[in-house]
């Protein structure tokens, strides 16, 4: 991690040379210079960080590191503080020299512990890893044979092992294949694996069997000779031993007659294989070879054909069997034992379906009294990082070990947020950039840099996506709670990250100047909290509505503050955020802003805002609104209960990559200037007449000409929305996702398969109005993947789906089409269909032939009409039972909404008002009284 640290700092030294050099041209030359002591140090910390564990003095130089690194930041981050504060008001030249003295005499300090600390390192040993190899570090590795897997204490994994047994037989693939099985530390892999190659089923289905356990740091000559030891035991006494540089054609020639299975356990690098399976020939007899593996990449490069076998954690009852199997040393049933099954659950919660973590918490149980008590007290003092857990966290901090320098920080910020978060991928992503964490050296922009980040994590099991977006890119994700317990471990460790989650650490926390704080949950005691060294803030929801003790003003070096349900209307104006120099990422959620806030702030760097669900005050324009210009702003969301515009002067962001969620009155032509825009959604009023509505077309249409990166394009208006197809998007071919909310305008939106891109993967229409039955037309769309047509998009009674149509749909939902009574499917109509939503389509009295659509997945109907439901009972049962999960919500249904899109008017349905009277009645909740 202080690698990572180190080449951060480093990337920050060079922007500060080269943006802020007439800031710092005093102080230029000592910069240089602790670039280039950094620079050597940097050369030896990957050395040095692999020998920490091993060594407490190593432990300490590696921290001292780091601390020198942050130590370096802050002197120059306050130093541009300052400046940038005298810019604003009269200073005397004087007074800037004397702060050019000031920071002088620090950096100068830093200089001379930075000679101190490289002496340390000769002392200590640590040396550069471009003189030796790493193979030759590690000492000869010797592959274990697998352990005696005892049946009755493994849990959920009979079906996994029937799934890939079933692969290992087919001999209908003659080509050597290799099967993945894939998953995080602790999830079973290899325990499955040793299931497969212990099993009696495979006695004489191949010639030879190996087994061979792979460490992270391999000796490739050494593993190619134990396999060939393995096949041909005689040659293990032969003297000389093979060479080698011989190895590999005698392994080759060895299995080159053989139908050989090999298994290759805890594999981590792409270059392993790529190696080894130059020994491995292929002479078309089902040879087979599984690798267990935490990385995705290496899974598919071991065989691009065949897909990986991931493993899922176990569910609460199969976990609950496990804990109860390895605490007893017998197949018991958790229900013999009452008294300790709701602890029981407890416990197996705490351990989140991970294997590993529950069968160590079964030998802890298994020195314990079978009492409640005794269990509780467990639960209550259980860590992870005590004595008890360390087995579990070291095999699971392997896999952080292994990651590069650069995805270290990035999995650290994971532990920001609270257990069971709904963590949004761009979210996360551009809090990285914010942080600097992810550097510009590639191709593409530097938001595709992050989302290749967040991919890797995702492939190397440490995140789990959770939802895809329409690109098939995350949408959001999520962290094991015993990977995140590590990360805060780790991330409090390296001073990272502090993760406060009562009022008395919060108190605090200037006391403990942590260099990222998160806030969770927890509720201040204490006014005017703040820390001055604080780089990220991090406020979840509070129980108070909000963090209105802490003094937001105090904060003077963020680069990132989010903040969830605060009213800062609340707030004493010398809480607000003041002057943030560094700050590149302010997210405010669900808050109440006053619009003096933005003139305060000081917006110098800023390259995301979001307000989601955010409103700001007051809720009339005023004068002077729109005057904030912010050059290096790349996104904006928006929300919709800001009825108004942002104050912004659109046309002078010219880096703006994201408008979403934003209303323009007559700022539209405006964002001509950012021609870099890929995702644009905007809410704008057209007007109510074909003229009115034409003449405010062409102002967007020309700011459309323009936007040749547009990716997503989403409109909205309560009038008339006169689109007009591809003719109106020059740059058509790049535009993957629409979502048109508005009225059509007849002889102007003529629906044709031209009028939409020809790439598009993802179509939303609602209040289009639409008349003609829309499914021949957009059946033809060859990209389409996702279909949604909300309320009132098409008011026809009748729709079809032709044979051949929709080609590459995967999921379509239909809501509140009013008229629709009549839908159908022929057969192979959508072949790839995996989801149905149908919502309110009240006129809808049956199914159409879903048993034409074998892919089916999920089919989720909400709200249905009397008749559709009785229709799912009972004569539709035949089109619907294939599909694996069925499922009708009744719901309550808005009849009229505000403004702002909130419900107003709400019905029940009368079967669901029938069902709540008696339930009420029943419960004693609620008694109706409807006659004298």
């Amino acid at each position: 991690m202080a690698e990572a640290v180190v080449t951060y700092i480093l990337g920050k030294l060079a922007i500060y040379l080269l943006e802020k050099a007439r800031e710092l041209r005093e102080v230029r030359g000592q910069i240089e210079q602790m670039q280039k002591d950094l620079r050597l140090i940097q050369a030896f910390l990957k050395n040095a960080d692999s020998k920490r564990n091993r060594d407490n003095l190593v432990k300490e130089w590696v921290n001292q590191v780091r601390d020198m690194a942050h130590k370096i930041e802050d002197v120059i981050d306050i130093y541009l503080v300052e400046i940038e504060e005298k810019r604003t008001k009269t200073f005397r030249s004087s007074t800037v020299a004397d702060k050019f003295l000031k920071v002088g005499g620090e950096l100068k300090e830093i200089m001379k512990n930075l000679n101190v600390i490289c002496q340390r390192r000769i002392n200590l040993g640590i040396t550069d890893l471009g003189a030796g190899s790493e193979e030759n570090d590690q000492p000869a590795f010797r592959p274990a044979k697998p352990s005696d897997v005892d049946d009755s204490q493994v849990v959920g994994l009979e079906d996994d092992k029937c799934m890939i047994m079933n692969q290992l037989y087919d001999r209908d693939i003659s080509r050597s294949t290799v099967l993945s099985i894939l998953g995080t530390g602790g999830l079973g892999k290899t325990t499955l694996a040793q299931k497969i190659y212990k099993s009696a089923e495979l006695e004489g289905q191949f010639d030879c069997l190996t087994w061979l356990s792979i460490s992270q740091k391999f000796n490739l000559n050494n593993l190619l000779r134990d396999i060939l030891y393995s096949i041909e035991p005689q040659m293990k006494d032969k003297s000389p031993p093979v060479s080698d540089e011989v190895i590999l054609e005698k392994l080759k020639s060895s299995l080159g007659c053989k139908r050989y299975l090999i298994v290759l356990d805890d594999v981590w690098t792409i270059e392993l294989w790529e190696r080894m399976k130059l020994a491995l020939p292929d002479v078309n007899k089902a040879s087979r070879v599984i690798i267990t593996t935490r990385s995705l990449d290496v899974a598919k490069a071991a065989d691009c054909n065949t897909k990986p076998y991931k493993l899922h954690y176990l569910s609460d009852a199969e976990g609950l069997a496990l804990l109860f199997r390895n605490t007893f040393q017998e197949d018991v049933q958790p229900e013999n034992y009452p008294h300790l099954l709701e602890v029981a659950k407890r416990l197996t919660k705490k351990c989140g379906g991970l294997p590993l973590a529950l069968v160590v918490l079964g030998s802890i149980l298994r020195t314990r009294d079978r009492t409640y008590y005794a269990w509780s007290k467990v639960e209550d003092t259980m860590d992870w990082h005590d004595k008890d857990g360390e087995k579990c966290m070291k095999i699971l901090a392997l896999s952080y070990k292994d990651l590069p320098h650069y995805l270290k920080p990035c999995f650290l910020y994971f532990a920001s947020f609270p257990a069971n978060h709904k963590i949004l991928g761009k979210h996360v992503t551009r809090m990285w950039l914010a942080e600097g964490f992810v550097p510009n050296d590639g191709a593409g922009t530097m938001e595709d840099r992050a989302d290749e980040f967040l991919e890797e994590l995702v492939h190397r099991c440490l995140i789990e996506v959770t939802k895809k977006s329409w690109n098939g890119y995350c949408k959001y994700c999520s962290m094991h709670g015993l990977l995140r317990d590590l990360a805060i471990h780790v991330a409090k460790e390296e001073n990272f990250f502090t993760v406060f989650s009562n009022a008395q650490g919060v108190n605090q926390l200037a006391a403990r100047k942590p260099r990222r704080a998160a806030l969770q949950f927890c509720t201040l005691t204490k006014d005017g909290v703040y820390s001055k060294n604080t780089r990220t803030l991090l406020c979840f929801d509070s129980n108070d509505s909000g963090f209105k003790l802490l003094d937001y003003s105090g904060f003077r070096l963020l680069r990132v503050l989010t903040l969830e349900k605060v009213d800062m209307s609340k707030l004493e104006q010398r809480q607000w955020p003041n002057n943030l120099v560094h700050l590149r990422y302010l997210g405010l959620r669900k808050c109440t802003i006053p619009q003096e806030i933005f003139k305060k702030i000081f917006f110098y760097n800023l390259e995301t805002l979001d307000l989601k669900d955010s409103e700001l005050l007051p809720k009339q324009v005023t004068k002077n609104w729109s005057d904030i210009i912010i050059p290096t702003l790349r996104h904006v969301y928006g929300s919709i209960y800001i009825r108004r515009c942002l104050p912004l002067k659109w046309d002078h962001h010219t880096n703006l990559q994201t408008v979403k969620d934003v209303v323009l009155q007559r700022e539209v032509a405006k964002l001509g200037c950012c021609i870099n825009l890929r995702t644009l959604g905007i809410s704008y009023q057209f007007g109510l007449t074909n003229e009115m509505a034409l003449k405010e077309w062409a102002n967007l249409k020309g700011v459309l000409s323009k936007t040749k990166q547009l990716v997503y394009l989403g409109i909205t208006t309560t009038g008339l929305l006169p689109f007009g197809g591809t003719i109106d998007l020059p740059c058509h071919e790049k535009i993957q996702k629409l979502h048109l909310d508005g009225i059509w305008v007849r002889n102007i939106c003529v629906l044709s398969v031209e009028m939409f891109p020809t790439n598009l993967t993802k179509l939303t229409l609602q209040l289009s109005g639409l008349e003609e039955d829309v499914m021949p037309i957009l059946e033809r769309l060859q990209s389409l993947r996702i279909l949604h047509l909300d309320s009132d998009s098409y008011v026809g009674t009748e729709m079809i789906c032709s044979t051949g149509g929709f080609p590459n749909l995967e999921k379509l939902k239909l809501v509140m089409l009013p008229n629709l009574c009549h839908w159908d499917i022929k057969e192979r109509a959508m072949p790839i269909l995996t989801h149905i939503v149908i919502n309110d389509c009240n006129e809808l009295h049956t199914l159409p032939k879903l048993q034409n659509v074998r892919t089916l997945q999920e089919l989720l109907v909400i709200w249905p009409s009397r008749e559709l439901h009785e229709s799912m009972q009972e004569k539709d049962l035949h089109k619907i039972e294939h599909i694996p999960s069925v499922r009708i919500r009744y719901l309550i249904q808005v009849t009229e909404k505000y403004w702002n899109g909130d419900c107003k008017y709400y019905k029940m349905h009368d079967l669901l008002r029938d069902l709540a009277i008696h339930e009420a009645k029943d419960k004693n909740f609620f008694t109706l009284f409807s006659n004298s």
